[in-house]
């Protein structure tokens, strides 16, 4: 089992990635500031490091010169979440994403980045299947609001990854009642109304269905907590407002 050292300062955001890293199979030691990773460096050495432009304590580059410097995580791979360009970083060994993906996408990088370092060449064999998708198409025939109306009626417990323009947006649902949802850095209610925007605005937005374990949802920490029927009240409204509207500048609000 790999093991990934989370250096994340915001409970929330990292309390996500723990719980979805561990579905997919890693061990996570989660701590909020740099100090406390260092601490962790020689006694549980990780396979696996993501980590926050504002690691706290230390700046994210002092924190990554003392990684470096250990021989246990000389060259572990490591996915710094910033905004800003950083040429002190080793493209042999490291990666760099925005604040605006998914975790999904961050775990997904990091995944990828392994799998590199160990069969650069891709000789190995395959690693585990994908979940298997059970839907997807585009937003053109059905839009967010009835996807997501009719996942609710039937009580679905899954995934759904969204692709609008180059951004993911990332939604959970257990028993037909959204639990999660996270786009371009924004989580809970706010990112779900920004998504029914940005997807009404950009029909041909993709969209697949994933099964999820129920067992996830014990871990995952719920940002929305309204139950789905009044959050649909809540998008019907918004979707009415944003069809009577003759300008499309909404979405810069």
């Amino acid at each position: 089992m790999k093991r990934l050292l989370l250096v994340i300062p915001d409970d929330l955001k990292r309390a996500v990635l723990a719980a979805l890293a561990a579905a997919e199979g890693l061990e996570v030691i989660s701590t909020s500031s740099s100090l406390q990773a260092l601490t962790q460096l020689e006694r549980n050495p990780p396979d696996l490091i993501l980590c926050d432009d504002q690691p706290g304590d230390l700046s994210a580059r002092e924190f990554y010169e003392i990684v470096r410097s250990e021989a246990v995580t000389g060259c572990t791979p490591l996915l710094l979440v910033t905004d800003q360009p950083l040429p002190w970083l080793d493209p042999l060994c490291d990666l760099s994403a925005s604040h605006d993906r998914t975790s999904l996408e961050l775990l997904d990088l990091l995944g990828a980045s392994i799998h590199h370092k160990h069969d650069p060449f891709g000789l190995s064999a395959p690693g585990p299947v994908a979940d298997e998708v059970q839907m997807s198409g585009t937003l053109e025939l059905m839009s967010m609001f009835d996807l997501l109306s009719s996942l609710c009626q039937v009580q679905k417990t899954g995934r759904i990854v969204l692709k609008i323009g180059p951004n993911q947006a990332l939604l959970y649902l257990l028993d037909g009642e959204v639990r999660h949802v996270e786009y371009k850095g924004l989580f809970g209610h706010e990112a779900l109304i920004r998504i029914l925007i940005a997807t009404e605005l950009a029909p041909a937005s993709t969209f697949s269905i994933t099964v999820t374990l129920n067992l996830l949802f014990q871990q995952l920490p719920p940002t929305v907590t309204l139950p789905t029927s009044r959050l649909l009240l809540e998008m019907a409204v918004q979707l009415d407002h944003l069809r009577t509207r003759p300008s499309r500048s909404v979405l810069s609000r």
